[in-house]
C-alpha cells in the first residue's frame, strides 16, 4: 500500500511530489510502522517539477506531531555536496538550504529529500509522528492545515499584537492571534515555537469567562474560572493558573492569554497577563500567528505531511494462581502483534498473541510485552505479572459443639457460626468464612448461609470457605454436635460484696473470682475457659460476652445472676451453660456524727455521738494514733485531736470511716507582759499580744472599761483616754474569761485652781505602784525655773509656788518613770495654768 503526498505552490507553478518509504511496513489498519530505536526513511518517492524556476529559496520538514526533543531528529544521509541543512531542536524543524545559504536547486533537493531519515532514543516514543513539507518557514500542523509563525517583538502588548497579526499575511492567508483547540497544536504552536509570546484569549468581557476572541475560533469559550476551573473543550493552563494577579500598572488584573515562558513550568503551556505584560520571565517577547480557517482566504496545496506509527502496548491485564497452577494473561495493542518474553531486556521469546497462558507454576514470575509490527523487536517492554498466592492454612475438619440448653431437651440448639470461625482459621484473623450447606456450594461460593443463629436442625454439617486477602480459598468440613455436660442442677456462685459508696445498691465485682468454683462442677484435666454473659441467648450464641470482667458493676440494684458458658479452649465444645453466677449487693452501713467538729474546754471532757444509722452496729472510736477510746455509739473525749468511728453491720459489712475533730480552747490568762500600752504620743492605744498563744488555746474576743462590752475581734484599741482602765477578755467559745487594770499614763492639758474640786489640781493619770516603781514630776516656767518637784504616786500640783499662787500662763513638765521591769521612760510637755 503507497502513500501519495503532494502540494502545488500555485503561486509559484511549484509542484512537489512526494511518497514514504517503498516498500513500507504497513500494518494490518493501513498504517505506517516505525521500529522504535531504529532509523527509516520519511519518503522514498519525491520529485520537484516547476515550469518557471529549477530552484527554491529554502525548503522545511518539521516534525509537527509527536515530537519529543532531545529523542527525536531527522537526518540527512547520503553525499549531497550541493546542500546544506539546519535542525531546530526547539521547533524540531530541518531547514534544507544550497552551500552557504543560498536557493536549494531541485536537481539536488530531491535526493536530498529521499534521503531523510527519521530516528529516535527513545524506547517508547510517542506512538504517531507526522511530519510537514512545506516551502515557507511557518510551522504546519496537518489536523488542523494551518500555519503557525512565531514573531518576536520585545515588550509589546496584547492589544498591539493582535494588531500586528492581523496584519499579517502567509501566501495569500489572513493571520490572526493563535487560538488553540488541541494538545497538538499547544505543542506546535508553544512547545515547538522559538518563544513565548501572546495567544488570542481573553476574559476582559467577563471575569473567569476566558474566550477566543480571534480567528475562526471567536466567541467560543474554553475556560470557566480560576485556577480550580474547567474547560468545556480545550486548554493547556501552566500550574496555578489563570490566577489574574492585580499590578500597579493594571489595575484590571490579567486578562490575556500567554505562552509562559520555557523557563517557568511545563513547556509551551499557557499563563494569563495584564494587556502590558510584566516583567522578568513574564515580560512578553512576541505573539503567535496563525494563519488559516478565516472566511475568503485562498484554497492553497503549500505542504504536504507523512505519518509514522509506533506500535503501542495499550493495556495488561495480570493474573493469579492459587498454591501452584497455569496463569493466563492478556495484553492489547493498537496495532501488529504482541510478543512475550520472559525477561524485560533480551530473553526468551515465549510466546504470540494477546492471551498468554503460562506453564504450571509453583511461585511468581514476571513477563514482558512488546507490541511489535512486521518483526521490530525493539522498543521498551511492558511488565505483566503471573502471581503465584499463598493458599490459607485452615482446620479441614471441624466438630463444634454446644450445650442444649434452650429449654427443649431434643438434640438441637442454636449455634453462632461466628465462634467457630476462629477454629477453621486456626486463629488466623486475616482470612474471609462463609458457611454452605454443601461442598459444591462451598467450592463456588454460592448459597452462603445468612441466618444467625443457626440451628442444627437444618443440618449438622456445614462446609465453611476460608479465603485469603489474594482470593485463595479452601474448605473446611464442620460437624455440629450437642454436648451432654452440665453444670449440677440448682448450682449457684454467689459473690456477695458490701455497699461502699452510697445506698444504690451497685458495685464493681471482679468475676474472676467465681471462675475456680465454676470449673471446679466440671472433670479435671480439660483446658475449659469461663465466659459471662447477662442472658441465655448470648451465652448460648457466644455473643456480647461480659469483656470487663475485673471490673463488672451489677446492671440491677442489689442483686443480679449472670449467666456463664463452660467451654474447652482446643476446640470450643461447650460443656455447661446457665444462670449460675449471683451477684449480692449487701446494704450500706450508714450513719452520721451529732457534730463533726467539738470543742473541748481545757480541763474538761465532751460527749461525741453518732445519729441516724440505717440499723444495728458495732462501732469503734480510735484517736489519731490508732489507740481504741471506745467501742459504743458514742464516746467521752478528754483529749483534741482528730477521731474516726467505723461501724460494721450484722452482716458483717464495715462502713467508710466517719471522721471528728475536737479542738482545744480554755480561758484567757491576760499579764501585763501580754499587753502594750502605747502612750507616748498624742494618740494613746492599748494593744493585746495573742501570738503564739500568750493568751490560752482559745479563740478570744476584748472590751475596755465594760464586762458587758461591747466585745470585739481585734486586739487593738486606739484613742484611749489616759488614766486608768480595765481590759477584759473572754473565749468565743464559752471556756471562760479574764480582766487586768492597766494604766495610760497622761497629764492635764490645763488646771483651774479654784477650789471648786474640778481641775484644781494637776493629775499624773495612768500611774500606779504595780506598774511603775517611781514617778517623779517637775514642773517649770517658761525660763525653765523649776517652781515644784513632786512624787507623781502621792499626789499632783495645786499651781502655788512658795505658799503662793502662780498667775495664769503657760507651764512645762518633766515626768521621769521607772517601771517594774526598771526600765525608764520620760515624758515632757507643757500645760496651761487658768485662773
Amino acid at each position: 500500500m503507497r502513500n501519495f503526498l503532494a502540494f502545488w505552490a500555485v503561486l509559484t507553478h511549484l509542484m512537489v511530489h512526494a511518497q514514504t518509504n517503498d516498500p513500507p511496513v504497513v500494518s494490518a489498519n493501513g498504517n505506517l510502522i516505525y521500529c522504535p530505536l531504529s532509523t527509516t526513511p520519511i519518503v522514498s518517492t519525491f520529485n520537484v517539477t516547476d515550469s518557471d524556476d529549477t530552484e527554491i529559496e529554502a525548503f522545511f520538514v518539521q516534525i509537527s506531531v509527536g515530537y519529543e526533543r532531545g529523542s527525536d531528529m531527522l537526518n540527512l544521509t547520503g553525499n549531497h555536496p550541493n546542500i546544506t541543512t539546519t535542525w531546530d531542536s526547539v521547533q524540531g524543524k530541518l531547514t534544507i538550504r544550497g552551500p552557504g545559504g543560498s536557493p536549494v536547486q531541485y536537481v539536488d533537493l530531491i535526493p536530498a529529500v529521499m534521503d531523510l531519515e527519521f530516528t529516535s532514543t527513545s524506547p517508547d516514543p510517542i506512538a504517531l509522528k507526522q511530519f510537514s513539507f512545506t516551502i515557507g518557514s511557518a510551522n504546519y500542523l496537518p489536523q488542523t492545515g494551518h500555519y503557525y509563525e512565531y514573531v518576536p517583538s520585545l515588550g509589546i502588548t496584547w492589544q498591539e499584537a493582535r494588531v500586528e497579526a492581523a496584519n499579517r499575511t502567509f501566501f495569500g492567508l489572513q493571520g490572526y492571534l493563535a487560538t488553540i483547540t488541541s494538545i497538538e497544536e499547544a505543542r506546535l504552536a508553544g512547545e515547538q515555537a522559538s518563544g513565548a509570546g501572546w495567544l488570542g484569549g481573553s476574559d476582559a468581557e467577563q471575569e473567569g469567562v476566558w474566550k477566543w476572541v480571534t480567528g475562526p475560533e471567536a466567541g467560543t469559550t474554553f475556560w470557566n474560572g480560576g485556577i480550580n476551573g474547567s474547560t468545556p473543550n480545550f486548554a493547556f493552563w501552566n500550574t496555578n493558573e489563570p490566577n489574574n494577579v492585580i499590578f500597579d500598572t493594571d489595575p484590571t488584573g490579567e486578562d490575556y492569554v500567554h505562552v509562559t515562558s520555557p523557563n517557568i513550568g511545563v513547556s509551551g503551556s499557557w499563563n494569563d497577563l495584564p494587556n502590558v505584560g510584566s516583567t522578568g520571565d513574564y515580560l512578553p517577547r512576541g505573539y503567535v500567528v496563525e494563519y488559516g480557517g478565516l472566511p475568503g482566504d485562498p484554497l492553497l496545496q503549500l505542504s504536504a505531511s507523512t505519518s509514522l506509527v509506533t506500535p503501542q502496548i495499550e493495556d495488561v491485564q495480570s493474573a493469579f494462581a492459587c498454591g501452584t497452577g497455569a496463569v493466563t494473561l492478556e495484553a492489547t495493542t493498537s496495532e501488529g502483534d504482541v510478543l512475550w518474553f520472559d525477561a524485560e531486556e533480551g530473553g526468551n521469546l515465549v510466546f504470540t498473541g494477546p492471551v498468554y497462558t503460562t506453564p504450571v507454576l509453583t511461585q511468581s514470575a514476571t513477563y514482558y510485552v512488546l507490541a511489535s509490527e512486521g518483526g521490530c523487536l525493539t522498543g521498551e517492554r511492558t511488565a505483566v505479572e503471573a502471581t503465584v498466592h499463598p493458599l490459607p492454612v485452615i482446620d479441614p475438619n471441624i466438630v463444634f459443639r454446644n450445650c442444649d440448653e434452650d429449654g427443649v431437651a431434643d438434640g438441637f440448639v442454636d449455634f453462632n457460626l461466628h465462634e467457630i470461625t476462629p477454629f477453621v482459621t486456626l486463629g488466623d484473623t486475616g482470612l474471609s468464612v462463609s458457611y454452605h450447606p454443601s461442598l459444591v456450594d462451598a467450592e463456588n461460593n454460592t448459597n452462603r448461609i445468612s441466618e444467625v443463629p443457626y440451628n442444627n436442625g437444618s443440618g449438622s454439617t456445614l462446609y465453611a470457605r476460608a479465603a485469603n486477602s489474594f482470593g485463595c480459598a479452601l474448605i473446611s468440613e464442620v460437624t455440629l454436635e450437642v454436648s451432654t455436660t452440665s453444670f449440677p442442677a440448682n448450682f449457684l456462685a454467689i459473690l456477695e460484696s458490701c455497699d461502699e459508696d452510697d445506698q444504690d445498691g451497685f458495685y464493681s465485682f471482679n468475676l474472676e473470682e467465681a471462675v475456680p468454683e465454676l470449673l471446679a462442677q466440671f472433670p479435671s484435666g480439660q483446658n475449659l475457659e469461663v465466659t459471662f454473659y447477662t442472658n441465655s441467648d448470648d451465652a448460648l450464641l457466644e455473643q456480647n460476652r461480659i469483656t470487663n470482667t475485673n471490673n463488672f458493676v451489677n446492671e440491677t440494684a442489689f442483686s443480679q445472676q449472670l449467666f456463664v458458658r463452660v467451654e474447652n479452649r482446643d476446640n470450643g465444645d461447650c460443656f455447661g451453660i446457665g444462670q449460675h453466677v449471683q451477684l449480692q449487693v449487701l446494704p450500706l452501713v450508714a450513719f452520721d456524727l451529732t457534730e463533726p467538729e467539738l470543742i473541748l474546754c481545757e480541763g474538761s471532757t465532751i460527749t461525741a455521738a453518732t445519729t441516724n444509722a440505717d440499723g444495728i452496729y458495732q462501732y469503734q472510736w480510735t484517736d489519731s494514733a490508732g489507740v481504741v477510746v471506745s467501742n459504743e455509739a458514742f464516746a467521752s473525749i478528754s483529749h483534741p485531736g482528730r477521731y474516726s468511728v467505723i461501724a460494721t453491720s450484722e452482716l458483717g459489712c464495715v462502713s467508710p470511716p466517719r471522721y471528728l475533730e475536737v479542738e482545744l480552747s480554755g480561758p484567757p490568762n491576760l499579764t501585763r507582759d501580754a499587753v502594750v500600752i502605747d502612750d507616748a504620743n498624742d494618740v494613746n492605744s492599748i494593744t493585746v499580744l495573742e501570738e503564739n498563744g500568750n493568751l490560752g488555746p482559745g479563740n478570744y474576743e476584748y472590751a475596755l472599761d465594760d464586762a458587758y462590752g461591747p466585745f470585739q475581734d481585734s486586739p487593738v484599741f486606739e484613742n484611749v483616754d489616759p488614766g486608768l482602765h480595765t481590759l477584759y477578755a473572754t473565749d468565743k467559745n464559752g471556756c471562760g474569761s479574764d480582766q487586768l487594770v492597766i494604766g495610760v499614763v497622761g497629764i492635764s492639758k490645763f488646771i483651774t485652781p479654784n477650789n471648786d474640786e474640778v481641775n484644781d489640781t494637776l493629775e499624773i493619770l495612768g500611774v500606779t505602784p504595780d506598774a511603775y516603781r517611781s514617778a517623779s514630776l517637775f514642773i517649770m516656767d517658761r525660763y525653765g525655773k523649776l517652781l515644784a518637784q513632786i512624787n507623781a504616786l502621792d499626789s499632783g500640783w495645786n499651781g502655788n509656788y512658795g505658799g503662793k499662787q502662780l498667775p495664769a500662763s503657760d507651764y512645762w513638765y518633766v515626768l521621769n518613770l521607772v517601771d517594774s521591769e526598771g526600765i525608764a521612760h520620760r515624758r515632757t510637755g507643757h500645760f496651761s495654768l487658768k485662773r
